[in-house]
C-alpha cells in the first residue's frame, strides 16, 4: 500500500484513509468461490448430525419417527418443537409455524375520514419543473 491518503471528510478530523477518495479499498472484490455467510448456514444445517445414545433413546419416547440420523436442521426443528410443547414457548412456536409456512404478512389499513387538503405554492410547482 503507498501512502496513506486523507478523506475530505477525514482530512476535516485528522482522520486517515488506506485509499485515495473514490476508490474502493477492495478493488478486486471478494476472492472467487468465497461463500457468503447464509450459504454457509444452509451447508451446516443440511450437515448429518447424529445424536448420542441417551439422548436418541429419550427424544424417540416423544417423537417415535425420528432416526438417529438427521440434519443439523431437523434436529433443531426437533429442539424447539420440544422447548414449545415442554415450555409452553409462544416464541418457538412462532419459530416453527414461520419456517414451516412463512412469517403471516402483517397488512395495514388506513381509513381516511373527511376531506384531506393540499396546499401547493408557486414555489412548490417550480420544484418539479
Amino acid at each position: 500500500m503507498g501512502s496513506i491518503k486523507t478523506s475530505e471528510q477525514g482530512r476535516e478530523r485528522g482522520e486517515a484513509t488506506a485509499w485515495e477518495p473514490g476508490k474502493s479499498g477492495n478493488p478486486k472484490g471478494k476472492t472467487p468461490g468465497t461463500l457468503n455467510r447464509s450459504t454457509i448456514a444452509r451447508q451446516i444445517l443440511q450437515m448429518a448430525a447424529i445424536y448420542p445414545d441417551k439422548v436418541f433413546e429419550q427424544l424417540k419416547k416423544q417423537y417415535p419417527e425420528i432416526s438417529q440420523r438427521m440434519t443439523v436442521e431437523q434436529v433443531g426443528t426437533i429442539i424447539q418443537a420440544d422447548k414449545m410443547i415442554r415450555e409452553r414457548d409462544t416464541a418457538a412456536y412462532r419459530a416453527i409455524m414461520d419456517s414451516a409456512y412463512g412469517a403471516p404478512k402483517q397488512e395495514i389499513d388506513q381509513t381516511i375520514t373527511g376531506q384531506i387538503g393540499i396546499h401547493i405554492t408557486d414555489k412548490d410547482a417550480k420544484l418539479g419543473a
